[in-house]
């Protein structure tokens, strides 16, 4: 049962009240609330960030800076009307209902460290900073995520923004395997963006999650690949590579064998996808 309910407005006295009360923070709420009724979070007290003076969305230096309670409703829209990053935009209309996206953040899903998150995959595959106040530290997201719902927060800190990369002239697929249609929480997924020269590699970033205690990304098997050439037996053996690295957990959605054979399948999927596809 919520008791204590404060709205800083400034980061200091949003700092000053973490570190006071113990509380979590919260915009939309929509993963918070959930997990108190669920008795999965213990609190009685919540601070509320929607007040807070902070920055807008913006694009500055070639990078992409999402605030704090920016939501996805609102950053898919910037996306579309800057003509930026489309994976981002394919993944966030995943993301839950219209009504989950109009209240839930990228920097929440962020803060959750779930491996299974849709924009946590998005700013693996986007180089990610995360960006935290007081302190100003920026780290990156696969330094600042350590395992399943742990972050590297300070008592006294809290994410004040997300900086990701603008990449121009890739290919990207996304895809992710669930129960069911809607809401789908992923029983594994799939990110990919491939820039070419002459049908060869110039650069690739693959990531999959909920295949691995974080999201699975391995930098040396793609700076590896860089020139060669894009053809369905380089797409054989980054599925080799990734089913023998994913190390994916059975719980009540599917088995960890299931997910280890997802990881192969998708891979080789989203080569058909992106090369094979016939258009009739």
């Amino acid at each position: 049962m919520i008791k204590n309910y404060f709205r800083p407005s400034t980061i200091d006295e949003l700092s000053e009240l973490k570190i006071k009360t113990n509380g979590y923070l919260f915009s939309g709420g929509t993963d918070l609330f959930v997990k108190i009724r669920a008795g999965a979070i213990n609190t009685d007290t919540v601070i509320d960030t929607k007040y807070l003076e902070n920055e807008e969305l913006k694009i500055e230096n070639k990078k992409l800076f999402i605030p704090l309670n920016t939501t996805y409703t609102e950053l898919r829209k910037f996306i579309k009307a800057n003509q930026i990053n489309p994976i981002i935009e394919n993944i966030v209309k995943t993301i839950g209902s219209p009504m989950i996206r109009n209240r839930g953040t990228p920097v929440g899903n962020i803060a959750n460290a779930s491996p299974a998150g849709d924009f946590v995959l998005a700013s693996y595959l986007l180089n990610a900073s995360v960006i935290l106040k007081p302190s100003s530290k920026k780290i990156p997201v696969e330094e600042f995520i350590k395992g399943p719902g742990k972050i590297e927060l300070e008592k006294e800190e809290f994410i004040y923004g997300i900086e990701l990369e603008i990449l121009d002239d890739y290919k990207f697929y996304f895809e992710k395997v669930g129960r069911r249609n809607a809401m789908i929480i992923s029983i594994a997924s799939i990110g990919l963006l491939i820039k070419e020269d002459n049908e060869k590699i110039k650069d690739i970033r693959i990531a999959f999650g909920s295949v691995a205690p974080t999201i699975l990304r391995n930098k040396e098997i793609e700076k590896s690949l860089i020139g060669e050439k894009i053809d369905k037996n380089l797409f054989k053996y980054l599925a080799n590579e990734f089913f023998n690295l994913s190390s994916p957990i059975t719980d009540v959605r599917a088995s960890k064998e299931y997910r280890k054979q997802l990881v192969y399948n998708l891979t080789l999927k989203a080569y058909i996808n992106l090369y094979e596809k016939v258009v009739i």
